[in-house]
């Protein structure tokens, strides 16, 4: 007699999305595949920097010392991903997020998995397209150098950007991957609160039904502080890596022998892409969290009971003054706001560089 089937485990909508399977998702295979892609390539590729690029920099003008500074920033970045991956990438910090949001028991709703499902999808479809499109682009970049550096050279240079675009692939898609999560974890209880308030004034348990709520929230936010901690090393080290190069570049271009190229305009191009999906889904977290308040507020005027009182004086009180989300280096919650700052302060610093070079 055979045995019946045996459900999914509850965390099995949690655990899919993340290119590996599931299986492998908590286990030393997601380290190993950083450790590989993020770590060993970008040391690579900060070797080939020692040995061929920096002694060729010249500082007899300041534009030529522009041009080194844009290589130490590379070789900067390049360095603190190896950092990152070895020192700054805890999976046990995934291990408490997948443990506190499968108490949301998300996949019991049909609606959220088609959302989380979707979203996925359409995440992956954005990342994959414009990865692969950075990679081409690196090749095309790397293949008029063959005569100088010679085939083995940039052979070795397309192969170690390759891997290198996999892993950044890999790890983008692991953090938008979470926020959708943490994003339907939030839109579940502001929809129960929303219909919380839409009830009749003869309410049926309140006092439970709030409280509930309130665990429900706090389990969301354990979840996002868990997941924060895990990315929050890397999530900084995209927006430096990102404005800083970019900073670099467009001032270059502002140069009065430069060539505008399409394969540098692309590029720039393809990483802002990344930057928007990045920055939504992370500025959605934050967004989310306090969408309810308003529902709370109007729910107040119906209660009649000092305990029911207390109960959604605490809950707004929780939603307001907590603000969840995940961090630049844990001092700036990423958004509306901290996406306005960047870009200012990135303007200001490009039109300063560009006038003491060129002028």
């Amino acid at each position: 007699m055979s045995s019946p089937t045996r459900p999914n485990p509850p965390n099995r909508i949690i655990l899919e999305g993340y290119i590996l399977p599931s299986k492998y998702i908590l286990g030393p295979v997601t380290k190993i595949l950083l450790l590989f892609t993020i770590a060993f390539c970008p040391a690579f590729k900060i070797a080939y920097y020692s040995i061929y690029t920096f002694h060729f920099c010249n500082y007899s003008t300041k534009v030529l010392i522009f041009e080194c500074v844009h290589i130490y920033i590379t070789v900067i970045t390049l360095s603190l991903k190896v950092f990152l991956v070895l020192f700054g990438f805890d999976l046990d910090y995934f291990k408490k997020f997948i443990s506190t949001i499968e108490l949301l028991s998300i996949e019991a709703n049909s609606t959220s998995v088609r959302t989380i499902k979707r979203n996925r999808l359409f995440n992956l479809i954005i990342l994959v397209i414009s990865f692969i499109s950075y990679a081409i682009i690196i090749a095309i970049y790397f293949l008029p150098h063959v005569q100088k550096l010679g085939k083995v050279k940039v052979t070795l240079l397309i192969i170690d950007e390759f891997l290198m675009v996999i892993g950044s692939l890999f790890l983008y898609n692991m953090i938008c991957n979470i926020c959708i999560c943490l994003r339907t974890g939030f839109n579940e209880i502001n929809s129960q609160i929303a219909a919380l308030n839409e009830k009749s004034k003869h309410l049926f348990k309140p006092f439970n039904e709030i409280r509930s709520l309130r665990k429900r929230y706090s389990h969301e936010v354990r979840s996002t502080q868990s997941a924060e901690k895990l990315f929050r090393c890397f999530i900084t080290l995209f927006y430096f890596e990102y404005f800083s190069q970019n900073i670099v570049n467009i001032v270059r271009l502002f140069g009065p022998q430069t060539k505008i190229e399409l394969v540098f305009i692309l590029a720039i191009l393809i990483r802002t892409v990344h930057l928007l999906i990045m920055t939504y889904n992370l500025v959605s977290v934050n967004n989310l969290s306090r969408q309810g308040l308003e529902d709370l507020y109007d729910f107040s005027f119906k209660l009649n009971s000092i305990h029911l009182y207390h109960e959604n004086d605490i809950f707004i009180a929780r939603m307001a003054l907590s603000d969840v989300g995940f961090t630049f280096a844990n001092l700036f919650t990423i958004n509306n706001s901290f996406i306005t700052s960047m870009f200012t302060l990135s303007l200001t610093i490009i039109i300063a560089l560009a006038s003491f070079i060129y002028h």
